[in-house]
């Protein structure tokens, strides 16, 4: 039956009926206008992030799901240089681009226009650039701090002695004014005094009063050169014993009591120094030998034995009220106190962030052992460690100027260093990263304090720079110890990652 013949036997209405749902179904298939995709915001932020050194991802957000074809990342560029890669993965509003960055101060990402493609396919028609630019270190209290502490070095392994039998594992019976006269005349601005102090208690927890004035008189002796004087707990028996707190109650109470006495007691004895005197409540606090990660009880506890040490202290009144205190996350760890450090409340809001990096462990204190002579970017890829070359620690320090120095924090790294190596190779890489990392240290904002365990010969563990006896040099210290308070303190704009780089050494056979 032809359509017309079907029209003729309906009636009126029918045939309107038929009519209006013709109408409807065509105005179902009117396409919307949709604008070409807009430009939203980038990842990592050119505001609120620097774009480090090394191989980096970047995120170009746009205001709708986009499309791109790879054959275009060509003409995308950093620098002036193509990007490596560039892709939108699924259904997504970002392209995402993998790119080398240089040591130029700054870098502009540039986006041709037509580049980007939206529904209807439109095009973006503008072109993109975007600048990030490496930021002049805040005028905050904590630059500051930075300045004051600028370049230190560690008392390591004198009064840090856990077993009293050993006596002082440094080998000296007394401290003299000598390693600190050194250290003023070369430049060096602080001095941190680890010490252990429940070897020197008797049953009810008291110091013996002998041992405080010996630890004072070296305090005494670093103040009088002119330096910062920063003092610790070290090695004492709380400090691997987090874990058995955190799981049982009772032994929980019993550290943390011991903790908030100790600390009364030190407190109280030099309530009266001057602001130079720094207090650093714990040292690497960890549980057992696991020093990877704590759990969320023993964080939660060490967050809590942070405040407790902080209120003992300020209980104690004098120069105490606002003196600068230092804290520390789980064993120091960069990444562990950043992610879980809690801040203590201080009514002075006088804390410091403290934390240790020794990275790469092989090279930095165990290269014998581990077969590990060389680093950075012309090392010998069979004898150094993958991923912990430049890149690697300027991303560490910077990490420490974002979470804490940006924001007013004063922050500091209280052990670092590279032990004095086998081979005349060897130790070229060990000045070249000793004076990269304290540049790239000073250029996030982070004082460092160098370790000093007045070992004298080569080998794992061999953290001598200074005789702790006789303030003499120890094997290249002379010219290192000035290279790296230069590298910590130079304000010379010049003075720059590429100067440094360009003139690392190479391996030899």
């Amino acid at each position: 039956m032809k359509l017309k013949n079907i029209f003729k036997t309906l009636p009126l209405a029918a045939v309107a009926l038929v009519a209006t749902a013709c109408q409807d179904t065509d105005a179902q298939y009117t396409i919307t206008e949709v604008d070409a995709p807009v430009f939203t915001e980038v990842v990592p932020s050119v505001t609120d992030d620097l774009l480090l050194f090394g191989e980096k991802t970047i995120k170009v957000v746009f205001d709708k799901n986009i499309g791109f074809a790879t054959k275009n990342t060509s003409l995308i560029t950093l620098n002036g240089v193509p990007v490596k890669s560039a892709a939108v993965y699924g259904a997504d509003k970002a392209l995402t681009i993998v790119a080398d960055v240089s040591f130029d101060r700054k870098q502009t990402l540039h986006i041709p226009a037509g580049l980007i493609v939206g529904p209807q396919h439109k095009t973006n028609a503008q072109d993109i650039d975007l600048t990030w630019e490496a930021k002049p270190l805040p005028d905050n209290v904590a630059g500051q701090m930075t300045r004051q502490l600028g370049w230190g070095w560690n008392l390591g392994n004198h009064f840090d002695t856990s077993d009293t039998q050993w006596g002082y594992w440094d080998g000296v019976a007394t401290i003299t004014d000598a390693p600190f006269r050194t250290l003023a005349a070369a430049g060096a601005k602080t001095v941190r005094i680890p010490v252990t102090w429940t070897n020197h208690m008797n049953a009810t927890n008291v110091i013996n009063a002998n041992y405080l004035a010996e630890v004072a008189g070296a305090v005494d002796k670093a103040l009088a050169a002119g330096l910062n004087v920063i003092l610790n707990t070290h090695h004492d028996s709380f400090e691997t014993d987090l874990g058995n707190a955190a799981s049982n109650a009772e032994v929980a109470q019993k550290d943390s009591a011991l903790i908030s006495f100790l600390w009364r007691q030190v407190a109280t004895y030099f309530a009266d120094y001057s602001d130079n005197l720094i207090f650093e409540v714990f040292n690497e606090i960890h549980a057992g030998d696991n020093w990877g990660a704590g759990s969320d009880a023993e964080n939660e506890l060490l967050n809590k034995w942070n405040q407790y040490a902080v209120d003992a202290i300020r209980a104690t009144g004098g120069k105490n009220a606002n003196r600068w205190i230092a804290v520390a996350g789980y064993a120091a760890n960069i990444d562990q106190t950043i992610s879980k450090l809690r801040i203590p409340t201080d009514d002075a809001n006088r804390i410091i962030v403290a934390a240790h990096c020794y990275d790469p462990y092989n090279f930095c204190l165990a290269p014998v052992a581990s077969g590990t002579d060389s680093w950075g970017h012309n090392a010998n890829p069979l004898t150094s460690v993958a991923g912990a070359n430049e890149e690697y620690v300027i991303a560490q320090l910077y990490k420490l100027r974002r979470a804490y120095i940006d924001k007013g924090i004063p922050c500091y790294l209280g052990e670092y260093g590279c032990v004095w190596q086998t081979t005349e190779s060897a130790n070229a890489f060990r000045k070249y990263y000793l004076e990269f990392f304290c540049r790239a240290a000073y250029l996030a904002g982070i004082p460092m304090f160098v370790w000093d365990n007045n070992s004298k010969d080569a080998g794992d563990e061999a953290n001598g720079y200074i005789d702790h006896a006789t303030g003499a040099w120890l094997n290249d210290s002379e010219t290192v110890v000035p290279m790296m308070i230069r590298a910590c303190t130079d304000t010379d704009e010049s003075y720059w990652f590429p100067t440094i780089w360009d003139h690392s050494p190479v391996p030899v056979d």
